[in-house]
């Protein structure tokens, strides 16, 4: 019996402005979707002016209609005076890109997370399928979803990790991660052999702390931590999962205001409990868990530790059972 479940979500990503050929490009790592025209527009709109007033001196009406309906492109220096003549800062209208773009891909991410928890995998399929008529770029976003959706229907069909060797090259010929590369390592980690997995993860730890000083890239950190701990789990790899408790017991020491984290960690003591078949350990690293889930009013991950937890109390003498979780991070 193989439990697979995702849980929460965490995607962000950062783009900048390119100058090439005085033409405006969006370096997006969603990758397909070229919002930026279609939020000038929302934001012109917005404010009740009309084509002739956005357009003052910097474009002719048609132009910037043709830009608006993503017909045409603008150069950068027509853009900055389009954006003064609707009174908007660049930094608020990226914000707003920034924000539009990223609930896309966390909806399609709910989606899978639904789907799959749901065990609708027949319909997990049909966004298979809808994803890849969209022709992602390469080592895109959207490339990578494709990816993931793979991974899980083979697992839930074939009851196998299906090797995807083009996210392992795509990590390692970057040699050094940013946000981006952890997002990757954090939901792919279950793809690789162990002990791929195990040298990624010391990569992804070292590579993570630019970025620690952020509390949203902390609980990124905690989501690779929980990920790999349940791969090693999953091939009975004990050893690396004790050490990477380890790890995770040092990083909240450093960081102890993040509530979520803590409740994963005493789960995953229960969990390993369980595997060393102590079972009233197991329980009262759990009761804990649930303790805390009601002190901090957590009603909906109380609800998912209990049922993991009955799961585990009933199945983890059963040599055939195994369990995946996957966090696709988490919200804040």
């Amino acid at each position: 019996m193989l439990n697979v479940q995702l849980f929460y979500l965490y995607l962000n990503y950062k783009r900048t402005i390119l100058n090439q050929n005085k033409e405006l490009h969006i370096c997006n790592k969603l990758g397909e979707s070229m919002n930026y025209s279609k939020t000038f527009k929302k934001i012109r709109i917005a404010k009740g002016m009309k084509l002739k007033e956005a357009a003052g001196n910097t474009l002719s009406i048609s132009q910037l209609s043709r830009f608006e309906n993503e017909q045409s492109m603008i150069s950068i220096d027509s853009f900055i005076e389009l954006l003064k003549n609707v009174n908007t800062s660049p930094e608020e209208y990226f914000y707003l890109l920034r924000q539009e773009e990223e609930n896309e891909l966390k909806n399609y991410f709910n989606r899978v997370k639904n789907l799959v928890n749901n065990k609708k995998y027949d319909k997990l399929e049909e966004l298979a399928i809808d994803l890849k008529n969209q022709k992602p770029t390469s080592n895109s976003w959207m490339s990578f979803l494709v990816l993931f959706v793979d991974s899980i229907i083979i697992l839930d069909k074939e009851k196998r990790i299906l090797n995807q060797p083009r996210v392992l090259s795509y990590l390692m010929k970057v040699e050094d991660w940013g946000e981006m590369e952890l997002y990757i390592y954090a939901i792919f980690g279950f793809v690789f052999d162990v002990e791929t997995t195990y040298l990624l993860m010391k990569t992804a730890i070292k590579k993570s702390r630019l970025y620690q000083s952020i509390p949203q890239d902390m609980n990124l950190l905690f989501s690779i931590l929980s990920n790999n701990f349940s791969t090693f789990i999953l091939h009975k790899r004990y050893d690396y999962a004790e050490e990477t408790l380890a790890i995770f017991e040092k990083k909240l020491s450093e960081n102890t205001l993040l509530i979520e984290p803590h409740l994963d960690f005493l789960f995953n003591k229960g969990i390993l409990d369980f595997t060393q078949e102590k079972e009233e350990k197991a329980k009262e690293h759990c009761e804990q868990v649930f303790e805390l889930c009601r002190l901090f009013k957590l009603t909906e991950q109380e609800e998912n530790y209990r049922k993991r937890y009955l799961i585990w109390s009933k199945s983890y003498l059963d040599p055939d059972f195994q369990e995946l979780i996957i966090k696709i991070g988490f919200i804040v």
